[in-house]
């Protein structure tokens, strides 16, 4: 269906993106909920318009309340998911806000039908957000499910999917104009970076005595999708351009398929569908970067023998850089029994221990193959000051063990019924963290010197992409060079930030080797860089070669064009460095394209 003139989309369907535990949807992620929210308007043969809130804002400065006015005038329906109660710091979008909602609520037609879906909705709802306009819903279940319901009945009434709307509507959801017309998906010849998130099950093997503190086991009894389902959403997705993938909605990578999840307090692993979902997937020549979600470390911990196959699957199908985030959320016993938490200090170090193992070695982007990630959670009930250094010093057995982690998040819990976090300890708890073992890990998981594949370039001069940035003069070989800061990230899961310290053309990808670790970042220089072109700024971000240095290589190489015509080049770049009195090392090498 061709978008023309006369013919104007009935919906408006808004992706306010998603950020949950176990769903990603902010970009460059596309979840899966705005997916199959647009399946179900496929299925129905309603066309509609696809927009993601960072284009709604565009919108909004470029054509302002006229604009807006005239968009929604003409739509026929409404539809949003919004998933970040609370929306933390991100580099390429961010979620809407309630204020937002608010704002595009009041602005809607008066009599047309509106439905907001996602953790969000659920969160303001409680925190007593409830708009007064007929014909809008709140939904709390299944926003697909409920909207499909009054597509058909003109009712509004919470519903749920069953296994056959599922399939249908991520199906319908893979080709969708969410994935077609995202702004992440880029074109053939110039890729964005856009990672489609699936939804592999629902819920969490520990429905009945869940975490405290965590959505997942509000779920119910996990509901598994086949790996031929998957499979075959995720090939639906390569047809439209999908490259990269990664498989959310999963509480626990180990418990897919597992055996005796409603008897057992350790579901049994089952390496045989998780091998046959993976397998399956990379048979796709098309598929790129296949990334995964969560681990229980207890399970692992448990069921040593079957797990170690699993990561051994985990290592040969997946891209380098693969993240399973283990919640620990806490080292004390006693916060451990009073909040159900999912595992103890033992079982994480023999979890960490077996990842280790397997997951070391480095692939072809220059990252080790599978790492853990380790979640805390301040303020969980029976936490003292002691707690703090009882989580510092398990971090720091594990360091003395020599085991890698990719990365420790801390944050504070979010909900009722929760203490009050003693301000103190946590500050220092995380400053330690972040000193005494953040900086030593990043040392060890991006030595000096090594060289990392496909950093894919997304702002200049602050961490932030603004919309500024998609103009020529960022995205242009023009810019290259210049003065300024290049932040990019190689794309996957929980990508470390890299800072280039001059500029290069944004949505461009490069190889580059690390030069120096900040806090939670690292910097680098592009490898194979052109001595007949190469900036001042770019020799200055070379180690060992400085501003002095840079200035007199310029120099020099003005001179000798003046002189021998503007075609002149330097046969190589030692020849160069000779003739302006510096110093050739062999450490420059790897920068320069060596003819």
């Amino acid at each position: 269906m061709g978008m023309t003139e006369e013919h104007e989309p009935r919906w408006l369907v808004l992706d306010g993106y998603e950020d949950e535990p176990a769903a990603f949807g902010v970009p460059p992620y596309i979840g899966f909920h705005i997916r199959y929210l647009c399946g179900v308007l496929e299925e129905a043969n309603i066309d509609y318009r696809y927009m993601t809130i960072d284009q709604w804002r565009d919108f909004v400065i470029k054509n302002g309340e006229k604009g807006i006015a005239k968009l929604l005038s003409k739509i026929e329906g409404f539809a949003c998911i919004a998933g970040a109660v609370v929306p933390g710091k991100y580099l390429r979008g961010t979620p809407i806000s309630l204020n937002e909602m608010q704002k595009i609520v009041r602005k809607l037609p008066s009599d047309i039908p509106a439905i907001l879906g996602g953790w969000a909705i659920r969160g303001w709802k409680q925190q007593g957000w409830n708009p007064l306009r007929k014909n809008l819903f709140l939904a709390v279940q299944d926003t697909d499910a409920t909207l499909f319901h009054f597509l058909n009945t003109s009712q509004w009434k919470n519903q749920r999917r069953n296994s056959q709307q599922w399939t249908k509507w991520s199906h319908l959801g893979a080709q969708s104009k969410a994935v077609q017309f995202h702004p992440d998906l880029g074109t053939e010849e110039k890729p964005g970076p856009l990672t489609y998130e699936v939804e592999v099950y629902q819920g969490c093997v520990r429905y009945k005595r869940g975490c405290k503190f965590c959505i997942e086991p509000k779920k119910g009894v996990p509901i598994w999708r086949t790996p031929e389902d998957i499979i075959q959403e995720v090939r639906i997705a390569h047809d439209m351009g999908v490259k990269h993938v990664r498989l959310g909605g999963m509480t626990d990578t180990y418990t897919y398929m597992a055996e005796g999840v409603k008897e057992l307090e350790y579901p049994i692993p089952n390496p045989e569908p998780i091998a046959r979902l993976l397998h399956g997937l990379r048979e796709d020549e098309r598929l790129e970067i296949l990334h995964t979600d969560n681990g229980n470390p207890s399970i692992i911990a448990e069921n040593l023998e079957l797990s170690e196959e699993i990561t051994k699957t985990l290592v040969e199908t997946l891209s380098d850089g693969a993240v399973l985030s283990f919640g620990l959320e806490s080292a004390d016993p006693n916060v451990h029994e009073a909040n159900w938490l999912n595992c103890d200090s033992k079982q994480l170090k023999t979890a960490i221990s077996l990842i280790n193992k397997y997951g070391k070695q480095r692939g072809k982007r220059g990252l080790p193959k599978l790492l853990p990630g380790l979640n805390f959670i301040a303020g969980l009930n029976g936490e003292t000051k002691q707690t703090y250094q009882m989580n510092l010093d398990l971090l720091n057995e594990i360091r003395d063990e020599n085991l890698l982690l990719r990365r420790i998040n801390i944050r504070q819990v979010e909900g009722k019924g929760f203490q009050e976090i003693p301000q103190e300890e946590f500050i220092n708890f995380k400053n330690a963290v972040r000193n005494t073992i953040d900086k030593p890990l990043l040392q060890d998981l991006f030595p000096l010197g090594s060289k990392l594949c496909n950093v894919h370039w997304e702002s200049h001069d602050g961490r932030t992409r603004l919309s500024k940035h998609m103009e020529e003069q960022h995205t242009s070989e023009s810019c290259r060079g210049k003065p300024g800061i290049t932040f990019g990230r190689q794309i996957g899961a929980y990508p470390i930030l890299i800072g280039a310290q001059y500029h290069i053309p944004l949505e461009s990808q490069s190889d580059i080797i690390v030069t120096g670790h900040g806090a939670r970042s690292i910097t680098g220089v592009e490898i194979n860089m052109d001595h007949d072109v190469i900036s001042q700024k770019q020799l200055e971000a070379i180690p060992g070669i400085g501003e002095k240095s840079a200035w007199k290589l310029i120099s020099q190489r003005v001179k000798s064009k003046r002189k021998n015509g503007n075609d002149s080049t330097y046969e190589n770049p030692e020849l160069w460095f000779d003739d302006s009195n510096i110093e050739w090392s062999d450490t420059f090498s790897p920068f320069f394209k060596i003819k």
